[in-house]
């Protein structure tokens, strides 16, 4: 295998031309169901268009989505295998286009989920690609990206911290704050202690609003206490964790759920009226139990879907926690070549946070 960035010829055509590719590593999937498909290779160097920077990649995070995908869960639409995984990355700008007006060579950035959804509302064609799925990602050494579709990192954060936004953060934000609107008088109720949740708590907490955490560990819900979780329930202990909810809200029900888990019936019988659930996975699987929604449009509750965010949104987070001297919650750090075993220890459900990888 050439090492990373040497220069390998290559001849072009009968001219005798010679030119030569900048060679990089890069991890791309190469078929579902099976860990032995994700791979570690040597691939060219992404090239810059005008509009575009060049970034190299210092550290990424992983996302449940990386895993499911990994494990066949979703498909491939639009892309075709093999593919760069993993969607949330931190870095330096090497390389700029000759259009490129935001950035310069050595500022600090981080991708956006979606490189054309720069502002504004949600639009299909906004969000028709995705890094890591319908696009390849950012588990490689240096990625290409329009200006627009990058985050400038304050210097408070670490790239390993700076990689932890993009996806889970993003969507927290979006939902409590872009949203929600969140009051200090409103109460959310978060399920579980992945990536999500956990910046949920910390966003809940930031604007003085109550919040209700879940987990099958004491040990997790100890540290959701101290980061400020008003309330825990252990879903082992009280499987009907909606009627918990209800009863240390003295029956009121919460304002908001973040719906991570599959678990929507129980998240609207937890929900106020007038309420709202944000939409955003289901990290347990499918659940056999159909939510009953004939209440909903009586007690003008709203179920919102939530498709992660803008690169607006990604700015105005890492300017908030920045501000309010704010750190994401990282779980564990993993080395470039530990990718697989990132993978796998987000598959075993033991995080609390967000996992990364080191890249650079």
């Amino acid at each position: 295998m050439q090492s990373p960035n040497q220069q390998m010829p290559v001849v072009a055509g009968s001219t005798g031309l010679t030119l030569t590719s900048i060679l990089m590593k890069a991890y791309k999937l190469h078929g579902p169901k099976s860990l032995e498909n994700f791979k570690l290779g040597t691939y060219d160097e992404p090239a810059v268009r005008d509009h575009e920077v060049k970034i190299q990649v210092k550290a990424v995070s992983l996302n449940f989505r990386d895993w499911a995908l990994a494990n066949g869960w979703f498909g491939y639409p639009g892309e075709k295998l093999p593919f760069i995984p993993f969607s949330d990355a931190a870095g330096i700008i090497t390389e700029v286009g000759a259009s490129v007006t935001r950035f310069r060579v050595g500022d600090r950035v981080a991708a956006n989920f979606f490189p054309d959804w720069h502002d504004g509302a949600f639009t299909a064609a906004k969000t028709a690609r995705s890094l890591g799925g319908s696009t390849d990602g950012v588990l490689a050494e240096y990625v290409s990206f329009p200006e627009q579709a990058v985050a400038k990192v304050p210097d408070s954060f670490s790239f390993e911290e700076a990689a932890a936004f993009p996806c889970a953060g993003v969507t927290a934000w979006h939902s409590l704050v872009v949203q929600a609107q969140l009051k200090p008088t409103d109460t959310v109720l978060l399920q579980g202690t992945g990536g999500v949740s956990i910046f949920g708590l910390q966003i809940a907490k930031l604007m003085g609003a109550r919040a209700i955490i879940t987990s099958s560990s004491d040990e997790k819900l100890a540290q959701a206490r101290d980061m400020g979780a008003d309330v825990l329930i252990n879903y082992k202990e009280a499987p009907n964790w909606d009627e918990k909810a209800r009863e240390l809200t003295q029956d009121e029900g919460v304002d908001y759920v973040l719906e991570v888990a599959g678990q929507m019936a129980r998240s609207i019988k937890a929900l106020k009226p007038g309420g709202s659930i944000f939409q955003i996975g289901a990290v347990g699987g499918p659940n056999d139990e159909a939510p009953n929604l004939s209440m909903v449009p009586i007690n003008t509750q709203r179920l919102q879907g939530i498709y992660v965010g803008s690169t607006r949104m990604l700015t105005d987070m890492l300017q908030a926690f920045d501000r309010n001297q704010l750190k994401p919650v990282i779980s564990k750090t993993f080395g470039f070549d530990q990718a697989k075993e990132a993978l796998s220890y987000m598959g075993s459900g033991s995080h609390f946070g967000k996992i990364v990888v080191q890249v650079g």
